[in-house]
């Protein structure tokens, strides 16, 4: 019982904390102090949502901070940890939440292996596509198709970022989010530009 206690406080504080450090700091002790009695094989789902939940507001604080890098190293472990019981047949929409914080959060990760990070971050998305949840929800296939064009277009793969940027763009255009689909016509604007300093 303490442990799914110490949960749900974190994930109250988390609701709250709009984007405040501090009050997202106080949800990430609560988290701890939830793992400290919750444990995989005896909780699986609490244990799973504490790891989910930390990673989260682990991502949620400001990324240009000097330790962004290691609150995103934090989130992937409890990321990869979550994952071990969310599975897609079990718990998709968890699993897809998850998953698609996991390809997020790969990406700003200090690493000598930057580009293996992003394909594993474009393979990811690419399972969520594979959803009928996502499919059918046009915002949220559009945020996927946007974050998958941009590790992309990190890798330098534009001809196969160009299609998806464009389909988000489309999508968000269609359903009414006009900020995100600005967004997206500047990473192609970018994109145009790269190619075209290449071709010089």
């Amino acid at each position: 019982m303490t442990g799914e206690i110490w949960l749900q406080l974190g994930t109250a504080l988390q609701a709250e904390a709009g984007g405040q450090k501090s009050a997202l700091l106080e949800a990430v002790r609560c988290y701890h102090e939830a793992l400290k009695w919750l444990k995989r094989d005896r909780h699986p789902e609490a244990y799973a949502l504490a790891h989910m939940n930390l990673a989260v507001a682990y991502l949620s604080m400001p990324m240009h901070e000097a330790r962004h890098s290691l609150r995103a190293a934090l989130a992937v472990q409890s990321l990869r940890e979550a994952l071990r019981h969310f599975t897609k047949e079990t718990h998709p929409d968890l699993w897809a939440s998850a998953t698609i914080n996991l390809a997020n959060a790969i990406q700003h990760v200090k690493s000598s292996h930057l580009e293996d990070n992003l394909w594993e971050a474009v393979a990811l998305y690419e399972e969520v596509l594979g959803l009928p949840e996502v499919r059918d929800d046009p915002l949220r296939r559009a945020r996927v198709l946007a974050n998958q064009g941009n590790a992309l277009a990190h890798l330098g793969a534009f001809s196969r970022a160009v299609p998806r940027l464009e389909e988000a763009k489309r999508l968000f255009a269609a359903h009414g989010d006009a900020e995100a689909a600005q967004a997206v016509s500047e990473v192609l604007a970018e994109i145009d530009r790269r190619r075209k300093e290449v071709q010089r």
